[in-house]
């Protein structure tokens, strides 16, 4: 919460109504910080804040703007999060996707999140639709933002339950899910993506689906316990693939449950 309502107060205090917006950068000058766009090893991002000012390195290497504006914003979370006298934050595609609860990187990452999809424009957005990967495409389109990003973002504020599973090199790293998504996750991780799921595919026979495709079916026992009493119903997968780190972001949902 601290996080979001310092994005919120941002977003005020420069008269800022349209997320679109929002200029990283000018920001980040604003509250006393520098940029430099540099060739970086092993990470997107590093933040070194001294004597209350700030210097920003951006991984020149980044390939798509969505994603070097998202950086910006997570560096510019830290500067304002985490002012500390003397203090250093190194970013890569870990910490960016970092949405456990208790870290200074979520903190960041809920600072970016908020300052690029304010939480009731976000609500707005998503109302008469079902969810799909064409529903998250044109979230992530109209908010400037990565697929990774809107897809955490939907799970707090879109209007229909769905969950994440964060995997990276086949094993699966954490889950997040909306409140209202009842099924009974088991204690995957660490342990390999499970068989029969699209991250498995990717994994084991290198398969990505085309855009018109994405929207695979798979079981429910596929991700989640079943009760004695559950039904093993059809559910849906898809799944954002970073090849690069080797990471899969799978998105799960029940197609027929109701919209909120």
């Amino acid at each position: 919460m601290i996080a979001s309502k310092a994005a919120q107060d941002l977003l005020f205090e420069c008269s800022v109504n349209d997320p679109r917006d929002v200029d990283i950068e000018d920001l980040i000058i604003y509250k006393n910080g520098i940029i430099k766009e540099v060739p970086l090893s092993g990470c997107d991002g590093r933040m070194v804040m001294k004597n209350g000012k700030a210097i920003v390195s951006v991984n020149s290497k980044i390939e798509y703007p969505k994603k070097r504006r998202f950086v910006l914003a997570h560096e510019l979370g830290h500067i304002i999060l985490h002012p500390d006298r003397e203090a250093s934050f190194t970013d890569n595609h870990d910490t960016l996707e970092d949405y456990r609860k208790g870290s200074q990187e979520k903190e960041a990452n809920d600072f970016a999140a908020e300052l690029l999809m304010p939480a009731q424009k976000f609500k707005s957005a998503c109302i008469g639709q079902n969810f799909s990967f064409s529903v998250l495409s044109k979230l992530a389109e109209s908010f400037d933002t990565t697929l990774s990003a809107t897809a955490f973002r939907y799970v707090d504020y879109g209007n229909f339950p769905i969950c994440l599973f964060y995997c990276k090199g086949g094993i699966v790293q954490y889950w997040k899910k909306s409140n209202d998504f009842w099924s009974r996750i088991p204690d995957n991780r660490h342990l390999a993506v499970p068989s029969g799921s699209v991250a498995s595919e990717y994994y084991e026979k290198g398969k990505i689906y085309s855009k018109e495709w994405v929207d695979q079916d798979i079981f429910k026992s596929t991700w989640f316990e079943l009760r004695d009493e559950d039904e093993d119903l059809r559910m849906k997968e898809f799944c954002i693939i970073t090849p690069k780190f080797d990471s899969v972001l799978s998105v799960v949902w029940q197609p027929n449950k109701s919209k909120r």
